[in-house]
């Protein structure tokens, strides 16, 4: 039988998995904030006014920690950030280890807990990152630094004995820079759902779930930006087109489809697809948020050469 800290863990791990198939990156603080239900009870993975959190179930140690992004005009007080050594700093409550939640942070540091990072990249929105591991403390500073020690998402170490937490240095490195890929862009997306509120650029859909970030001028291009001007929001659907050069858009924001789209027939959703041809997709309020017409000309003559 597993101890209850075991439990809890794995349990948090569960519904993390379940919320990241059905939010991606970009996950509302309203579904972190469901219960999850254990052992005839329920406990919670994190608090929203607390950034060190340990659910009164779980005997010490700590489960999650949470950094926010302040809503406009509101000043972050926090240190927090990216670390030279590969991870991430993290600070501590100010007062040492005489604050509750400093002392508890210290223990699972020192038992090389599995515990979660909600990495805030919107205001009310975060990538959960899991597991983590902290694996140095500056109480000096009041900091310690978070690393993760194995492949985001998976419990295959999550057992009984808390010191068999253990991997290799490039397997480390690897993970560090998988998780750090991720946080980009999923403040990158959330920035552009922000600025499109939440809907579909080409059609209009209002489901987050169903949307995704298009690069204008694709990430892996050297002069590809984060700035939300470099990106669209669009379903699933209609980024996969815009990808694959099936879609267009010029620089006066207009739509075009190829001749192979708009020359096929099959029923319902393609010709939905194909009234989108020379419409104009919506675009944000604020300019400095607008598609870059200098990207779009640019990828809009790659479409045409397609």
């Amino acid at each position: 039988m597993l101890n209850i800290d075991t439990r809890l863990r794995q349990a948090a791990f569960q519904r993390l998995e379940a919320i990241a198939q059905q939010y991606s990156n970009d996950v509302p603080w309203e579904a972190i904030a469901q219960p999850v239900p254990l052992d005839g009870e329920s406990f919670f993975i994190a608090s929203r006014a607390i950034g060190i959190f340990k659910p009164k179930q779980m005997p010490d140690g700590i489960l999650s920690i949470k950094t926010v992004v302040p809503k406009q005009g509101r000043i972050n007080i926090y240190s927090d950030g990216d670390s030279d050594e590969g991870g991430f700093w993290y600070s501590l409550e100010a007062g040492g280890t005489a604050k509750p939640a400093n002392r508890q942070l210290l223990i699972s540091y020192e038992r090389q807990d599995p515990i979660i990072y909600l990495v805030g990249v919107a205001p009310g929105r975060y990538l959960p990152l899991w597991p983590c591991y902290i694996d140095n403390m500056d109480l000096a500073r009041e900091l310690c630094h978070v690393s993760m020690n194995d492949r985001i998402g998976q419990m295959r170490h999550v057992a009984e004995n808390h010191g068999a937490y253990r991997t290799d240095e490039i397997e480390k490195r690897y993970v560090i820079r998988e998780a750090k890929t991720r946080v980009h862009q999923a403040e990158f997306r959330a920035r552009v759902m922000l600025a499109y509120s939440n809907r579909c650029a080409m059609t209009g859909l209002p489901v987050p779930q169903l949307l995704e970030a298009a690069h204008i001028i694709p990430d892996i291009d050297q002069d590809s930006t984060a700035e939300v001007s470099n990106g669209i929001s669009l379903s699933r659907l209609h980024h996969r087109a815009y990808d694959a050069d099936l879609i267009g858009i010029d620089p006066n924001y207009r739509i075009h489809l190829n001749d192979e789209l708009l020359s096929t027939q099959d029923g319902p959703l393609l010709e939905s697809m194909k009234q989108l041809d020379g419409q104009r997709i919506s675009i944000p309020r604020h300019a400095r948020d607008k598609p870059s017409q200098e990207a779009l000309e640019l990828r809009y003559q790659r479409f045409l050469s397609r």
